[in-house]
């Protein structure tokens, strides 16, 4: 283990941070008494994934983020939970006799004795970030003590002999959502059939069954749901939408609630969304060397419009704040309105939108241009007023970024004028328009060679000889032999030559013929790039880019 260095030194050195905000730490440290590593999370200018990560650098340990992760049960009974969480480890798992435990302080040697003498057992240590590690000890010792899916099955046991049995709805809800929070399932769907009542989880972009229970607790089920989420319970007919909070051993959710009628009964699905989630930065989320470059000379213009587009739950909003990231963020005044608030971005003015009290998208912009702003995001494009706004705001010397639902980038130019932005207001403010999709990276647990369908790769264009690799499928990745998402992108930037095309209103394939002379590599090459370098599979490019 080399000798420790001051962690301001090390992100500095790293690129991470600048010699200007660690000073600007300094003087919040003087007010507060806390640790520098402390301050610069607190101020959102570093992560805490960031400052494990090069700490384990430092000291040559691995490092995990735990974004994927799922202690094996035999490693947990190794530490008793009280230990686990007083000492802020978590065991992870056991290989060839060896126990290998998350720890945030690498330096911290009386912690990783203490593990020696209580576990007996030779460690490997791990470097994690420490508001993980205690959330997945406190989740997974739960899990391990409490296992909410025995006691979902045993309750469908029990429908099974008596289908009026009295069931407690809230503790039923609650157990579904803390079994999908701990899978980390985006979405709840929960699907009447002619039998049945089917409740189905999105992990990692694929929904998979998780709980089927009689036909008669269906619209219980369903009515206890409408309820907290300050829906109609008599209304059955017609769709309906609302929210309600979760929360669980200290996370926090919002979720979204939508119902729709089908001839078996009302269908109901809930988006999940954290809250306080920490910001990424943009080389974690999966973009190439040359598309991070190209995004941060995007976020760095000093005026301009850019949209990233996409499909719901394609990672467009944590683009987006991760490019905040790549700001000095003490001299620009960044302004948001958002619907709701997932990211927690300090040094910045986060608002939430609420159209009942008539605060919306385009009346956030028309309020935030007399806030003297640097940076304008605001949460989707969606109507004729907001893209108004939207193109003054970028025409004023202001950096506008936002969200558009489209197929790939250049529709986005299509769906623009859609909404009324004249082609020569178009030329003048777009930027770029970054499009992206979510793919499912290979399980490096059971990842094995395997041989695609030899008319996937003739299709996109793949060498028959060339090594491929699958999950093959295992207790980490809970059989799917997918473990994780990473992004596939592409980036249509607006140069001189395309503001020409734009002028003139020339036709959309004259547009994509000038962005590929210009090196626009589309979602599909990208896709392509992922398979080769053994991140994903053939077969889920063809799920997600077709």
């Amino acid at each position: 283990m080399t000798e420790k260095k001051p962690i301001g030194q090390i992100l500095k050195e790293r690129g991470l941070i600048s010699e200007e905000e660690i000073r600007f730490a300094l003087l919040e440290q003087k007010a507060t008494g806390e640790r520098l590593g402390e301050i610069l999370i607190r101020l959102g200018l570093v992560t805490e994934v960031e400052v494990a990560r090069v700490l384990a650098e430092q000291t040559g340990y691995p490092f995990d983020d735990l974004s994927a992760t799922f202690p094996q049960p035999n490693a947990l009974l190794k530490l008793p939970p009280a230990f686990a969480r007083q000492r802020e480890v978590l065991p992870l798992r056991i290989e060839e006799g060896v126990l290998w435990v998350a720890l945030p302080d690498p330096f911290n040697l009386p912690v990783q004795e203490a593990v020696v003498r209580t576990s007996g057992m030779r460690i490997q240590p791990v470097v994690a970030p420490r508001s993980r590690i205690n959330r997945l000890a406190e989740r997974f010792y739960y899990f391990l003590e409490s296992p909410p899916e025995r006691e979902l099955e045993r309750l469908t046991e029990r429908l099974r002999e008596n289908p009026n049995l009295e069931v407690n709805m809230e503790d039923l809800i609650e157990k579904i959502l803390v079994v999908a929070t701990g899978r980390r399932a985006t979405d709840v769907h929960i699907t009447p059939s002619e039998k049945t009542s089917q409740v189905f989880f999105r992990i990692d972009g694929v929904l998979e069954p998780a709980f089927v229970f009689p036909r008669t607790l269906h619209q219980r089920l369903i009515g206890a749901i409408k309820v907290r989420a300050g829906m109609d319970i008599a209304e059955t007919r017609l769709p309906q939408e609302g929210r309600m909070p979760f929360s669980f051993l200290g996370e926090s959710y919002d979720l979204r609630v939508s119902t729709v009628r089908t001839p078996a009964g009302e269908n109901l699905v809930m988006r999940i969304l954290p809250l306080g989630e920490a910001v990424y930065h943009l080389s974690t989320l999966g973009f190439t060397e040359e598309e991070v470059r190209l995004l941060r000379e995007v976020f760095e213009a000093p005026q301009g419009m850019f949209l990233v587009t996409g499909p719901t739950g394609s990672g467009k909003t944590t683009t987006l704040f991760a490019g905040l990231r790549l700001l000095n963020l003490l001299e620009k005044n960044v302004l948001t309105a958002e619907d709701p608030i997932e990211y927690r971005l300090p040094l910045t003015r986060q608002t939430q939108v609420n159209e009942e009290a008539g605060y919306t998208f385009a009346r956030a912009i028309r309020h935030f241009l007399r806030q003297d702003p640097d940076v304008i995001l605001v949460g989707e494009v969606r109507d004729e007023e907001t893209a108004e706004m939207a193109v003054r705001a970028a025409l004023t010397g202001h950096l506008f970024l936002s969200t558009l639902h489209t197929n790939d980038a250049l529709s986005t130019v299509h769906r623009l004028k859609d909404l009324g932005v004249n082609p020569d207001l178009l030329a003048a403010t777009l930027l770029a328009v970054l499009a992206q999709r979510l793919v499912r990276r290979i399980c490096p647990h059971c990842r094995e060679e395997y041989r695609p369908p030899e008319e996937f790769l003739r299709y996109y264009n793949l060498p028959l000889e060339h090594p491929y690799y699958r999950g093959r499928g295992c207790d980490q990745c809970g059989g799917r032999g997918y473990l994780g998402r990473t992004v596939v992108a592409e980036i249509f930037r607006v140069n001189e030559p395309i503001k020409d095309l734009l002028v003139a209103n020339a036709p959309l394939v004259k547009v994509a013929e000038e962005a590929r002379h210009q090196g626009m590599r589309t979602l599909r090459e990208a896709a392509r790039e992922k398979v080769l370098q053994g991140i994903t599979t053939v077969e889920e490019i063809r799920r997600v880019v077709g």
